[in-house]
């Protein structure tokens, strides 16, 4: 027997994290442009309505793919090192940098993606590093100085995913450079 009404609270929030798995798969494998929001209601088993009940259009989907990679940006400030850790992790990792490519690809055809990839992503991160203590004027700085050159060979397909350890010493690396 199906159960019938509003789902509850619990089953939202596991459904909402199906349509991104499944949208985050169908966005890496076929790229923005080549997914319909059908596709994804298919594939998740809910309805078109649903993805727009729940999300919004396509990029809004896409802008909470992008900020899932985030999840330091939602939780209680630490402190500026466990902050600049907590985001190497997140955007060094295979699917973060997926998901940085497939948005350069499609920047040029779709100016307004690659802006709310900006804001959801590189801005979201670099206010995370503020409230844990940055001044608004070296967050970028010190966002730059975290990913620095790893992150472009990472994007160019040039080096494997840093380890926990690597991270974590190039977030201290990177808090001191400013600290000086």
């Amino acid at each position: 027997m199906n159960k019938r009404g509003r789902p509850t609270a619990d089953e939202r929030t596991a459904r909402d994290e199906r349509i991104l798995d499944v949208a985050t798969a169908l966005f890496l494998e076929h790229g923005f442009a080549g997914v319909a929001l059908d596709r994804i209601a298919a594939e998740a088993g809910v309805t078109k309505r649903t993805l727009y009940t729940a999300f919004g259009d396509k990029p809004a989907i896409l802008r909470a793919v992008v900020r899932r990679q985030h999840p330091y940006a939602d939780q209680p400030t630490a402190d500026l090192v466990s902050t600049a850790t907590a985001i190497g992790s997140a955007l060094f990792s295979d699917r973060a940098v997926a998901l940085h490519r497939l948005v350069i690809a499609e920047s040029t055809r779709s100016p307004e993606l690659a802006r709310e990839f900006h804001e959801a992503g590189p801005l979201a991160a670099q206010q995370a590093l503020v409230r844990a203590g940055a001044t608004p004027e070296t967050a970028a700085e010190l966002f730059t100085l975290l990913l620095g050159e790893l992150h472009r060979e990472r994007l160019l397909g040039l080096a494997p995913a840093p380890t926990a350890a690597v991270v974590a010493a190039r977030a201290v690396r990177a808090v001191a450079v400013l600290s000086t």
